[in-house]
């Protein structure tokens, strides 16, 4: 069996959440948890087409990186740590798994 080399966390969001709307919840919740975006893309266009892909860090010579994907075909959101990363990327996880889902409940209401 293969060893995972990764961890994902999903965060609910409504459905038919839009680009617009997931990339100022991401950038609200990042600032909130110290984190800035260091990178913008797609994840995996050939699997996920119209995907948004972030990159978090705390600092830009800092090792690490959090993963974040928004797919709006499927309404689906995901955090992603991989395995090799720094405690830091660990530690901070759960602070913005908390801010995501405070972002994502005040565009819901």
């Amino acid at each position: 069996m293969k060893e995972k080399r990764s961890d994902s966390f999903y965060i609910e969001i409504p459905e038919g959440s839009s680009k617009s709307v997931m990339q100022a919840v991401v950038e609200r919740a990042a600032t909130s948890c110290g984190l800035y975006i260091s990178h913008v893309g797609k994840y995996m266009a050939h699997k996920h087409p119209g995907s948004v892909h972030w990159h978090f860090k705390r600092d830009k010579n800092e090792k690490g990186i959090l993963d974040a994907t928004f797919f709006d075909v499927e309404s689906l959101f995901w955090l992603m740590v991989a395995h090799r990363n720094p405690q830091w990327v660990k530690d901070i996880v759960p602070d913005l798994i908390a801010a995501l889902e405070h972002e994502v409940a005040l565009v819901d209401s």
